[in-house]
């Protein structure tokens, strides 16, 4: 291979194989089809119309693209038939799809392997060919592209220079003369366009395209394939636990979603796609905004409502520059195995995000997963703010998501000026063509009026998420109420402490000047205040009068008073559903004992979620209350008042045993601070837990004997029943037999029927287990059963009415269809009669004066010279009639033949005659037929 080069460097090769190479980036067919569409949508193309179509040309199925676009010259087509060439940009507002310049190369050579462009801009006329098949015969070592240009008067502009791609194209195309290709010239309607044909369609192992061209004669479809459950459909890879939408394998569903606000018309195997304005076709409409930290306070809208035509199809439709990327890209709670978000979906246009090289998915960056989360984020609000709203409507309706919807508003686009134009609620059908004159709101009733404006300048939601507000509310009458209920325990234990409060205030006092900040709880889920508590420790062997009991609030020190401010956060992760926390508060307890006497102990707590659920189980479960778990929940009830966990539940337990031995939970274990004293604290306070310890244990021991005697006289008692039926069963049994049998045969029967019954009631109770766990397997099974009959009927008769009502829509069309042509069918009837009875007329006419012509001219033969004036007179006369006739007769046949021109006609002659004579015999023919 000779290496160019370009001042003395060399350039770089492209190897033909890269065609094929350049379009796997396409996996899924119907992207490639919209890159073509998207060439004609270009504001520097900016077609009105694209038709795509199947035809068959040389035995060979090809796909052809017609766009009424603004067409191109041969430098731009030769671009385009190039790589990396983009030169598009904005225009009358419109923002270009086209990015890479990669497009039509991509999608025509994943489509087939050959493909030629037809194009003329009203000047020009040119074609060009990218062929795989033309440049492995030729054994090409670069990508060739043979451009040939006509001009206006169709012949080639310049022949020596296009001598040889006119050659390369009739030779390796499927045209093989220059009129053939002057005629699909031909077939671009108007002075301006492009026409794309592509043959050798790709094919699989079984030699079939990979279209259907003939389940749906106004479709293209991708073919269903055979899953391993038997049932027939196709799924794209990302949709293999999804019900698959009828855009994925539907090309006319697929175009009718491509754009968020369509400008172009596509017509689909010769009937329009009936496009739809993705964001004003959904039920219970509401907007969103997101604002991202990365585009500098900017805000993107998002539309949210639910689909009215098929609930299952549900997700996010994103968008890129009118573009479709992704469509129903699940978030949020719609992620989840539930109902919940089901039917609702989101459109969003993420002009920010850079789309991949196949315009089906964006790039996997930060902003991207950030937008991905947000969508999820706002869907849930949005889904919790409609549930409740049904709820609060209709509580006893179906789901949100089992209510049959109807859009929120009617748009239809002019067939004319392709604006789209809002309709008045209560009009159901529409004619196949409608145009801005139809439109009922004489504001919009003209082609010239723009569209009406949109809201972009979105600062908040359209809608109110009182959800939100509601459970901050809740969430806020706890707390006060918690708050509340402290107050009042705090005032309580005041005023039976205020001895001890006197007693001790001046140790509370240096206390609690010696109290440092303490740390922060580590961020697990939620920070809470740390408080400082100050006990006393007195002898256990004090009076009862002079007795220390729990300290009250005087000597409950908390570092700030103030509750501290809800984080939205904590508002918007609260659900009613939750478990609550669970704060037992005591007003009394028991003095607690000590080895030493008067010895102040400073304990700083950190509690964090996790330990306060455990403690509260511990408690609620009805374990014997101590002591030492009552002066925990006293330390609880002074950090519950700061707390700012949600769903507090703070309830009231009186002590009145004053044995109970008090001892601090493991899992709060004290933290030493820079303080006075703090190394003989903690020794004290390690002594105090020893002996703590040890009466517990002494008392565990105490409990397990009582458990064990009691276990002893239950079964004691067991025997005894068990001896007393059986006694009850031998006299009732066998009473004369007992009459004559001696003590000892007496007690060996007795403890044989003893046996023999504890055997066979230990056998029924096994054969009862048994026979309950059949009876639960049956039950399991038979719900089993029911729901999947109940699943399957439910599919089956869905599927049913589904055909039913497309069978009755078609019957519906074919009606109206017969119906108007029955219409024309007599209209037409009526003006045949018409016409045939005035052609009998005028034949009649037209024989009396051919027979009043020859008499007149013998007349005229016979008479002398002297009557000469007379009989010129006469047949001047005559001919003046004729001439009247034949006017008559003329316009007559304008009505007939609108392409008669009656000027250019001359009445003197036969004419007039012969065209009718062609008229009457044409309706002779037709009569007869």
């Amino acid at each position: 291979m000779a290496a160019k080069t370009q001042g003395g460097i060399r350039l770089s090769a492209l190897c033909p194989k890269f065609l094929h190479t350049n379009s796997t980036s396409h996996t899924w067919p119907f992207s490639a089809i919209a890159e073509l569409i998207d060439n004609a949508y270009d504001p520097d193309v900016s077609a009105k119309q694209i038709w795509i179509d199947k035809t068959v040309i040389n035995d060979n199925i090809c796909l052809t693209f017609t766009d009424n676009g603004n067409g191109m010259n041969s430098e731009k087509l030769h671009k385009m038939l190039s790589f990396g060439f983009s030169e598009k940009s904005v225009m009358n507002g419109r923002v270009p799809v086209g990015l890479y310049g990669n497009g039509f190369k991509s999608g025509s050579m994943r489509l087939g392997k050959d493909a030629i462009v037809f194009t003329k801009n009203g000047e020009t006329m040119s074609v060009g060919m990218l062929s795989q098949t033309f440049l492995e015969v030729t054994k090409a070592e670069h990508v060739m592209v043979p451009i040939v240009t006509f001009n206006n008067q169709r012949q080639i502009s310049d022949p020596a220079e296009y001598k040889n791609s006119l050659k390369a194209i009739l030779t390796h195309s499927l045209f093989s003369t220059e009129e053939k290709l002057l005629a699909e010239l031909d077939a671009i309607m108007g002075r301006k366009g492009t026409r794309i044909i592509i043959w050798n369609l790709r094919r699989d192992k079984n030699e079939k395209t990979e279209f259907d061209f003939d389940k749906d004669k106004y479709d293209i479809r991708i073919p269903e394939d055979l899953d391993e459950t038997g049932k027939r459909g196709y799924k794209k890879q990302e949709r293999l636990d999804q019900i698959v939408p009828e855009s994925d394998y539907s090309l006319r569903a697929y175009c009718s979603i491509l754009y968020l606000k369509p400008t172009m018309q596509i017509i689909l195997r010769g009937q329009k796609v009936k496009t739809q304005l993705v964001s004003k076709s959904l039920a219970f409409i509401e907007r969103d905004i997101y604002r991202p930290k990365f585009l500098n306070a900017k805000t993107v809208r998002i539309t949210f409502g639910f689909n009215c035509r098929n609930k299952d199809h549900y997700g996010i439709m994103m968008y890129h520059k009118n573009r479709l990327i992704k469509a129903y890209e699940r978030v949020g709670c719609q992620l989840k195995a539930n109902n919940m978000g089901v039917g609702v979906v989101g459109i969003i246009e993420c002009n920010f995000l850079k789309p991949t090289h196949n315009k089906q998915d964006f790039d996997y960056t930060n902003e991207y997963r950030l937008t991905i989360a947000a969508l999820g984020e706002k869907l849930n609000d949005y889904w919790n703010e409609m549930k409740r709203k049904k709820n609060e409507e209709y509580p006893l309706a179906l789901p949100v998501e089992e209510i049959q919807k109807q859009p929120d508003q009617t748009w239809v686009q002019c067939d004319a000026c392709l604006k789209w134009r809002k309709l008045p609620d209560g009009i159901e059908h529409l004619p196949d063509k409608w145009y801005c004159s139809l439109n009922p709101d004489p504001q919009f009733r003209n082609c010239n009026v723009p569209e009406e404006p949109e809201d972009d300048d979105l600062i908040h939601p359209t809608y109110e998420k009182t959800y939100k507000k509601k459970d901050r509310e809740k969430l806020k009458k706890r707390l006060e109420y918690n708050h509340q209920v402290n107050n009042e325990v705090f005032l309580k234990t005041h005023v039976s402490s205020s001895k001890d409060f006197k007693t001790f205030s001046a140790v509370s006092g240096k206390e609690a000047g010696s109290r440092s900040l303490l740390p922060e709880v580590s961020n697990v889920s939620v920070k809470r205040p740390l408080l400082i508590i100050t006990r006393s420790v007195s002898s256990p062997h004090s009076d009862s009068d002079t007795s220390l009991k729990r300290k009250t609030p005087g000597c409950v020190t908390p570092i700030s008073s103030k509750t501290p401010r809800m984080n939205d956060k904590t508002f918007n992760n609260h659900d009613d559903d939750d478990d609550e926390d669970v704060i037992i508060l005591e007003e009394s307890s028991t003095p607690k004992p000590s080895a030493d006497s008067d010895v102040p102990v400073v304990k700083t707590e950190c509690i964090n979620l996790d330990q306060e659920e455990k403690q509260e189980e511990s408690c609620v479960v009805g374990e014997p209350c101590s002591a030492a778990t009552s002066e925990t929940k006293t330390e609880q009830l002074s950090s519950s008042t700061q707390t700012e966990l949600p769903n507090l539940v703070v309830k009231k337990e009186e002590v009145e045993d004053d044995t109970d031995i008090q001892i601090p939970r493991a899992e709060m274990e004290p933290k030493q601070h820079n303080v006075n004293g703090a190394s003989e604290t903690s020794v004290d306070l390690g002594h105090e837990l020893k002996n703590q310890l040890q009466l517990l244990n002494k008392e565990k021991e105490m409990y397990q004997n009582k458990c064990e005697v009691l276990t002893k006289q239950v079964e004691t008692l067991e025997q005894k029943i068990l001896e007393m039926s059986n006694k009850y069963v031998k006299k009732e049994m066998c009473h004369q037999s007992t009459e004559t049998i001696s003590s000892f045969e007496e007690g060996n029967v007795n403890e044989r029927s003893l046996a023999e019954v504890t055997v066979l009631y230990e056998q029924a109770l096994e054969e009862i287990g048994k026979l309950k766990e059949q009876c639960s397997t049956l039950q399991n099974l038979k719900t089993e059963c029911s729901k999947c009959v109940e699943g399957e009927s439910k599919s089956e008769v869905d599927e049913i009415a589904m055909q039913l009502d497309d069978v009755f829509r078609q019957l519906d069309k074919c009606s109206i269809e017969r119906d108007r042509y029955k219409s024309e069918v007599e209209l037409l009837e009526v003006e045949k009669s018409q016409i045939a009875c005035q052609c009998e007329e005028l034949k009649s006419e037209i024989a009396q004066l051919k027979a009043s012509i020859p008499q007149a001219v013998a007349h005229a033969n016979d008479s002398t010279t002297s009557n000469v004036e007379d009989s010129v007179n006469f047949s001047d006369g005559e001919s003046l009639k004729l001439r009247s006739l034949r006017v008559n007769v003329g316009q007559l046949l304008a009505t007939i033949m609108p392409d008669l021109d009656l000027q250019q006609v001359n009445y003197d002659i036969d004419v007039v005659d012969e065209i009718l004579g062609q008229v009457v015999e044409q309706m002779h023919e037709i009569s007869s037929t």
